[in-house]
């Protein structure tokens, strides 16, 4: 099982854990809390608890917020059908959109909703044919291991497939491949197809393909804690103050770790105050996602931009790594750190500092001084 306490300090030998904090004067510590939503937001979906919130694709940008609330009558409907039905999440999430559809909607909705049950049960015969139905046990092992994992500040890579010709060993896909490999043999005969995985290409593509979609929710899960007070959601229609780095960093070392494996207060505020390698990661993460949700489109994947930006940094000098993180605290905490809200802020200013920065940057740096 993944050590959360080895996972968090990173690999040492990375440079990125021996670079130290500069001037950062913009760092609150006094403010190292956020008002953030109980730590069971994140949790799986209860099939008879209806009105939870479905986790949010990767690259869904686009604005959540609902106009209007849902009629109540139609809610008691719902509650009660489920209550007899018991439909599985996938049918019953289906379901819900289909069943509050206007009436102008109706036909498009019924077209629409019987594709989807079509798909879920050719998805279903799909899994059949490769042997195996991964159990509820395997989903959460490999749900825990992506939220460990991601608070991992030398991860190479978030997305699922970060190199085409070549594994990358330190990435989120091949990490949690790695952890399930090395569960006890008792416990993947339990919950692993008991033979073809590496000899039948179906089997072992749908084992992959089972891990990238969990993967694909978890990264999710991070995504929306990086856009705390920034995204608006159904959950969430109002949003307040931005968080300033420290209480961006307690709210992601608060939410991300499984139940098993909580940090307490006090862990957390030592994580927040020392943890540089982090500090900097979650901020040009934050940029990132930022910067996506106002002014890419939402068929663009943030995460493959944020990989190949870390793989541009794995071959640069110590140097450049340290000024990259320089200007990535410094442009966090002139848009972050002055208790403002996110409809206060410009979207020209919502940029990500780039490898021409920083170079640029460094020359300044090094310039010889005139007449010296």
């Amino acid at each position: 099982m993944l050590n959360l306490n080895d996972l968090i300090q990173g690999d040492l030998e990375d440079p990125a854990t021996q670079i130290q904090a500069g001037d950062d004067d913009h760092y609150d510590s006094s403010s190292e809390e956020h008002n953030s939503p109980s730590s069971t937001h994140m949790e799986i979906t209860d099939p008879n608890n209806m009105f939870a919130a479905l986790p949010s694709q990767d690259v869904d940008m686009t604005n959540q917020s609902s106009s209007s609330c849902p009629n109540t009558n139609i809610e008691q409907i719902c509650s009660d059908l489920q209550n007899k039905l018991k439909l599985n999440p996938e049918h019953l999430a289906i379901a819900l959109i289909g069943s509050k559809a206007p009436p102008e909607a109706r036909h498009a909705s019924l077209v629409f909703t019987n594709g989807a049950y079509h798909q879920i049960n050719y998805q279903d015969n799909s899994s059949q044919k490769a042997g195996f139905a991964y159990g509820n046990t395997f989903r959460d092992f490999v749900r825990a291991s992506a939220r460990m994992l991601l608070l991992k500040p030398t991860l190479e890579a978030y997305s699922n497939n970060p190199h085409q010709n070549g594994e990358i060993p330190k990435t989120l896909f091949y990490l949690t491949l790695d952890a399930v490999e090395k569960q006890p043999d008792a416990w993947k005969t339990d919950h692993l197809p008991t033979s073809g995985l590496r000899d039948d290409p179906d089997v072992l593509n749908r084992y992959r393909e089972v891990i990238g979609e969990l993967l694909k929710y978890q990264r999710s899960n991070l995504r929306t804690l990086l856009l705390a007070d920034i995204l608006v959601t159904k959950k969430k229609p109002v949003v307040g103050v931005i968080p300033n780095r420290g209480q961006l960093l307690a709210l992601i070392y608060e939410e991300l770790p499984p139940k098993s494996s909580k940090l307490n207060e006090s862990e957390i505020k030592h994580q927040v105050r020392s943890n540089f390698a982090m500090r900097a990661r979650m901020c040009y993460a934050r940029l990132v996602m930022v910067h996506y949700y106002i002014h890419r489109s939402k068929k663009e994947s943030q995460w493959v931009e944020i990989d190949e930006r870390l793989g541009i940094l794995r071959g640069s000098s110590f140097d450049f790594q340290k000024k990259h993180a320089d200007l990535v605290l410094q442009k966090d905490a002139a848009l972050f750190s002055h208790k403002k809200k996110f409809c206060e802020l410009s979207h020209a200013d919502l940029t990500i500092p780039t490898l021409e920065d920083v170079r640029n940057e460094l020359a300044a740096t090094y310039s010889p001084v005139l007449n010296e």
